[in-house]
């Protein structure tokens, strides 16, 4: 129901997560130099190229084949308990 979401922002991330497997934004520019900084050994080794676009993509490949996604609400109505 409409009370069990407290803030409705995080449906726009979700639904960019669902519809183009990215969420835009996410992440702050040091946030992403980072995660670009930790992944390039490990990306290069797995054949990927050094370029930020490569190294990148690599992060998101490795996201996309590791995230799961559960959402619980409490049920509604009989049909549902």
């Amino acid at each position: 129901s409409d009370a069990q979401i407290i803030d409705e922002h995080f449906l726009v991330h979700l639904n960019d997560y669902l519809s183009s497997g990215e969420i835009f934004g996410l992440f702050t520019d040091d946030e992403v130099e980072e995660i670009l900084n930790q992944l390039r050994p490990e990306a290069k080794s797995q054949g990927y190229n050094e370029t930020k676009e490569s190294i990148w993509k690599y992060f998101i490949d490795k996201v996309r084949r590791n995230l799961k996604i559960v959402m619980c609400f409490s049920p509604a109505g009989n049909t549902l308990r």
